[in-house]
């Protein structure tokens, strides 16, 4: 609450006793309905979208912002809302980007390029996420490695965690691939998804969330995002998509590719 809002509230109704609650709406969606999972369904079917629009927008001289705006017309003319469009690019031979901007820049793509993005849209108030690289002609060779044998099978470890009855703390032990590996990554690993992020979120040293959130149950989201970074910090592949714990598995909610999308 903002404290201006606070303070009228205060002055207007003096006799008020104010309690703030915590976790309030965390504890009524964190499980979802089934009306409410098909809105994540269809939140994931927009990710999908701007995802392929940003693949036939990036082309050399194209700027960084031009393939947001793709992006965003492909979540708004389905319906969607835009929750964030975080989305840079590097040279693949020269690489000095880990992540992407939050606020795409002016650069000029040029064919070379590795585009990294985290994307998520909403659909009627629920989000799904997503990120997966693309590159301006061929990945180099340091990248296609990078990809096959650090960002992809580290994903999968996770992944694999994720299912009903088990305990937030196996996704956290799955991330130690990339550490095990030689590399780096993002603190962050995986996240729940009430209506936007929230609990569990699994870091590489912390799991954030209440008791109640540590074991998966039927009807969570979890966004799976692990964000590998070469040893000398210069160079990360985010990689990410979003999951619904079904009663026997989970399901995710876009259908991208699990490969390097090549453009341009």
């Amino acid at each position: 609450m903002p404290v201006n809002q606070y303070q009228t509230l205060r002055k207007e109704l003096p006799d008020a006793e104010i309690i703030f609650t915590k976790q309030f709406l965390h504890d009524l969606v964190v499980v979802h309905s089934k009306e409410e999972l098909d809105c994540v369904r269809k939140a994931g079917k927009l990710c999908e979208d701007a995802m392929n629009a940003m693949v036939a927008r990036a082309k050399p001289g194209v700027k960084e912002y031009e393939i947001k705006a793709a992006a965003a017309a492909a979540i708004m003319d389905g319906g969607g809302d835009i929750d964030f469009l975080i989305i840079g690019s590097t040279p693949m031979d020269n690489p000095a980007l880990i992540f992407g901007n939050p606020r795409p820049s002016g650069r000029v793509l040029k064919k070379g390029d590795l585009i990294n993005m985290e994307l998520a849209a909403g659909y009627r108030g629920y989000t799904a996420q997503i990120g997966s690289p693309i590159t301006l002609g061929p990945p180099t060779d340091m990248v296609r490695r990078f990809w096959e044998e650090i960002t992809l099978p580290g994903y999968e470890k996770i992944v694999a965690e994720m299912l009903p009855g088990k305990n937030a703390k196996a996704m956290q032990d799955a991330s130690k691939f990339f550490r095990d590996k030689g590399m780096q990554s993002r603190p962050t690993q995986c996240h729940g998804i009430d209506i936007v992020t929230d609990n569990p979120h699994i870091t590489s040293d912390h799991i954030g969330g209440i008791e109640s959130d540590m074991i998966l149950k039927p009807g969570m989201i979890i966004m799976a995002e692990p964000n590998p970074i070469t040893a000398d910090g210069m160079f990360g592949i985010f990689l990410g998509h979003t999951y619904i714990i079904t009663d026997t598995g989970r399901e995710i909610v876009d259908q991208f590719p699990f490969e390097i999308a090549v453009a341009g």
